[in-house]
């Protein structure tokens, strides 16, 4: 995969007052990026599927996934490139095994995933008159179900601990993450506890020198999981060769379940580990369709 790597990054020299800029590598430059290939990913999965082919009216078909992606990108890049703004590491290239603290859960990894998805074509009421029979029959029932698992988290200072110029040091952990405490003024939803979680030292206090890029590692706890449930009901009465009409009426999240976002993860952030956002609430729709 590819990755984009700082190759002038700032040096941290006790006692200067030098900027960030003056204390690169190459004076002469600011940042310098390069991409290249140098991220390795591993995806293993246990995949579990059912299916019920159409009888009597009705099918049905499940799969399951439990599944663990891992890899070295940098949290905030993308699988499909590193893109303009990309940081880099959080260790500078010239460390050691620099992408060390960049191992961990993909970005896009959900630990388990669950979707069913069937149609029902409701049979008309035994003993129905003729009127009641055209009314209730050739109705047709569809659905949707999704449930998973929450997507990684890591949680990152949010200032220049280390004084590298990368802007990616991670947060230290110093307690239990999930917890009360984040929430000043509603709406929110407490999701982080912020008495777990610390600024690692700064480069001039920190001994060693390595403490000030923190602790926390990449994804390594989840958000929030999600689950939804769709319908659809759908009626077509044919009046002419070319020409019917279809009734549908169709409902997403029918149940009205909050599917939270993930909280705020920049421990020098307002609101860091409150949730203030959400996806859609129940939506419904009824139309009536002409074909022809």
């Amino acid at each position: 995969m590819a990755t984009s790597l700082q190759l002038n990054p700032a040096v941290f020299t006790p006692g200067s007052t030098l900027s960030t800029d003056q204390r690169r590598i190459f004076q002469s430059f600011s940042g310098i990026t390069i991409d290249s290939q140098a991220v390795n990913g591993h995806y293993n999965s246990l995949q579990a599927g059912f299916e019920k082919r159409m009888s009597q009216g009705f099918t049905i078909l499940a799969n399951y996934t439990y599944s663990k992606a891992l890899d070295d990108l940098p949290f905030n890049q993308s699988v499909t490139g590193p893109g303009p703004n990309a940081s880099g590491t959080v260790y500078p290239w010239y460390f050691p095994k620099a992408s060390a603290l960049d191992y961990g859960r993909s970005d896009f990894d959900r630990g388990q995933r669950i979707v069913i998805s069937y149609v029902w074509q409701l049979p008309t009421p035994k003993g129905a008159g003729k009127a009641v029979g055209a009314l209730l029959g050739g109705w047709q029932m569809t659905g949707l179900f999704q449930a998973q698992t929450g997507l990684p988290l890591t949680i990152t200072a949010g200032q220049d601990r280390s004084q590298t110029g990368l802007g990616v040091d991670r947060a230290v952990l110093v307690g239990s993450p999930l917890g009360p405490g984040a929430c000043t003024s509603a709406p929110c939803v407490n999701y982080l506890n912020p008495g777990a979680f610390q600024l690692p030292p700064t480069a001039a206090t920190a001994s060693p020198y390595i403490l000030s890029f923190g602790n926390f590692g990449k994804g390594a706890i989840s958000g929030p999981g999600a689950m939804t449930w769709d319908v659809g009901m759908f009626r077509s009465f044919t009046y002419r060769e070319r020409l019917s009409v279809q009734l549908r009426g169709e409902f997403f999240n029918v149940t009205n379940r909050a599917n939270f976002n993930n909280p705020t993860a920049s421990i020098s952030s307002g609101g860091f580990g409150s949730i203030t956002g959400s996806g859609d609430p129940r939506i419904g729709q009824v139309a009536l369709k002409i074909l022809f």
